[in-house]
């Protein structure tokens, strides 16, 4: 798909191309009639209208159906539910098949999925079936997905995961199910579509459902663990988000070496890196250090925190097992440096990261300055590996997070060591002056990728 801005951009490159050969001399025009053809901003008006008309006219559906209810006798009811289901699928089927209509299909393939899940919820009413709720929400999502696994609907499977999210955001608030894993088995339900049909926009969607629902564990945790004064949970919990996302972000380094699975990569490494890099900064934090208690049972037993060994284990044992993948990858004359010595780093992590479990809190500032050191460490690998894959994102991560560290860092350090004015003032030229420094290095470093990315 090709936007304005993709268009403005091919206009400035175009001459710098032909001038080394790259194009014919006098192609230009040529090539950008063509690509100005194929500008898609026709196609997604027509999808934005479709979209606001379905979710209008599914709002006065059940509008609708709000205000006569009580009229209506039961078979009356389900001959209505089931009929504008129905009338729904149908005219999204024929629509797919006819000229410029798949477009609007996709709305009415939604549309369907929307009157799906009234149906469920209806229904439920109207023969008094008191359940699990969030049941209702489950099996609406899994009809969104079967819809995407039949139809190649793109709006069904992102209506599946939006519904996916709400399910487990249920489940973690309204019935606490501190790590509620069946969620991870939908979640890679919906990948083959995304996969087959190349939906790039439902997989930044799938993505940002992960996040939610690391967030939605954690937090459970957090509140259930200080609530009955068992603490340490928080930090193992976080260990394993850290080691599993950069997993995550592993993986999306494989995907590269595919071509059926390069468009894929970038994404993946982007949300994995900022995931990562969350719950590595967080495990800096000296105060989630000193909440470590290995639990023991007191009677001869295996500690009562073992479990969180075994699944500390298992992540340190998968992101190896894809570290190892990737190296096979690889030919060893061509390995870059900096993943050279980033295996010395993650190496120095796993090892740190297994013994932080027997630890206690007495010993958290030493385990907090280790990773400290280590944070720093990994966001000047990050750096070098934004440069040598030319990725801008990860390069602005790496800044981000730094600023972020060196901040925290400076209140935590220097706050009860200066009076308050001479705080205020050294700390606002420190981080003016720092500030400055910061986005000049970026800038430094971004306008190296570009002139690398031209050559």
């Amino acid at each position: 798909m090709r936007d304005s801005k993709f268009i403005r951009r091919l206009e400035q490159e175009l001459p710098a191309w032909a001038e080394r050969g790259w194009v014919q001399r006098g192609a230009e025009r040529d090539i950008l009639a063509y690509v100005a053809s194929q500008h898609s901003g026709s196609e997604r008006m027509v999808i934005a209208l479709s979209l606001m008309g379905v979710l209008l006219l599914g709002s006065g559906v059940i509008t609708f159906f709000a205000a006569h209810w009580a009229g209506m006798s039961k078979l009356a009811k389900l001959l209505v539910l089931f009929g504008s289901m129905s009338s729904a699928y149908v005219a999204a089927a024929v629509t797919a098949t006819r000229g410029n209509l798949p477009r609007v299909s996709q709305g009415l393939w939604l549309l369907g999925v929307i009157l799906f899940g009234a149906n469920i919820m209806l229904i439920a009413q109207i023969y008094n079936i008191d359940s699990h709720y969030p049941n209702g929400v489950l099996m609406w999502a899994l009809g969104g997905l079967l819809v995407a696994y039949t139809i190649p609907a793109q709006l069904a499977l992102a209506a599946a995961i939006a519904l996916g999210v709400l399910w487990t955001g249920m489940e973690h608030m309204d019935f606490n199910r501190h790590v509620h894993w069946p969620f991870l088995l939908f979640w890679l339900a919906c990948l083959p579509p995304i996969y087959r049909h190349n939906w790039l926009r439902t997989l930044h969607l799938a993505l940002i459902g992960l996040l939610l629902w690391s967030c939605f564990t954690y937090f459970d945790f957090l509140w259930e663990y200080d609530a009955s004064g068992r603490h340490g949970a928080q930090l193992y919990l976080m260990q394993i988000f850290f080691l599993g996302y950069l997993a995550l972000f592993v993986t999306g380094l494989l995907l590269e070496q595919r071509d059926d699975t390069r468009k894929f990569a970038a994404m993946t490494r982007h949300y994995a890196a900022f995931a990562a890099l969350c719950a590595f900064f967080a495990l800096t934090f000296p105060e989630i250090q000193h909440s470590s208690r290995w639990l023991f049972a007191g009677d001869g037993r295996l500690p009562a925190d073992a479990w969180w060994l075994g699944l500390t284990v298992l992540a340190a044992g998968a992101l190896g097992g894809l570290v190892l993948k990737h190296q096979r990858t690889q030919h060893a004359a061509a390995i870059p440096v900096h993943l050279q010595w980033g295996r010395g780093l993650l190496a120095t992590l796993l090892a740190l990261i297994l013994a932080n479990v027997f630890m206690n809190g007495s010993v958290g500032g030493q385990i907090a300055l280790a990773f400290n050191l280590l944070f720093f460490a990994a966001l000047v690998w990050l750096v070098f590996h934004a440069l040598y894959s030319s990725d801008r994102t990860l390069l602005n991560f790496s800044f981000l997070f730094f600023a972020a560290w060196l901040l925290s860092r400076y209140f935590d350090t220097f706050w009860t060591l200066l009076d308050r004015s001479m705080f205020f003032m050294a700390g606002g030229l420190a981080l003016i002056a720092g500030g400055y420094f910061l986005e000049q290095q970026r800038r430094k470093l971004d306008q190296k990728i570009v002139q690398a990315r031209e050559h």
